[in-house]
């Protein structure tokens, strides 16, 4: 029997709890930079109940899509993986917290890129099994951030 190893969620996991680790082995006393964070971890929660109203049954898959459908409703009219914005903003809202400048500079430089290059993988596959309509989605709707349209 072969097990199938998903890459992409093994390293978007590992690089996650790294940066939730830095930020709790690092910590400084800011007041303004706690309260920035604590505002927005606050707010990517509630933002991450919001998505996961959207998702539903998806949300515990692999890189693989599981749903038999695409979803383009809610707040994934605004972005493709509002998931994934919102555990950045949740991390870089943890290390804000914690004052840990080392957990913000972790979150830009390997967070951001994980979760790009995760989004990237799902995309491939989402494009494989939706065809034209994610096509047509992605022409609309940025990866982790709404399009400017003129």
């Amino acid at each position: 029997m072969m097990v199938k190893v998903d890459v992409a969620a093994l390293q978007f996991v590992a690089v996650f709890t790294g940066n939730l680790l830095v930020g709790f082995m690092d910590r400084s006393v800011d007041l303004a930079m706690r309260l920035s964070g604590a505002l927005l971890l606050g707010l990517s929660v509630v933002l991450f109940f919001y998505v996961l109203a959207y998702l539903r049954g998806g949300f515990l898959g692999s890189t693989e899509p599981v749903l038999d459908h695409l979803v383009t409703r809610g707040p994934y009219r605004f972005c493709r993986h509002p998931l994934y914005l919102c555990f950045l903003l949740m991390v870089l809202g943890v290390g804000l917290y914690l004052g840990s400048w080392l957990s913000v500079a972790f979150t830009l430089l390997l967070s951001v890129p994980s979760a790009a290059y995760r989004a990237g993988r799902e995309d491939v596959l989402l494009r494989e099994r939706f065809g034209e309509e994610w096509l047509r989605y992605a022409e609309r709707v940025g990866m982790f951030l709404p399009r400017l349209r003129r």
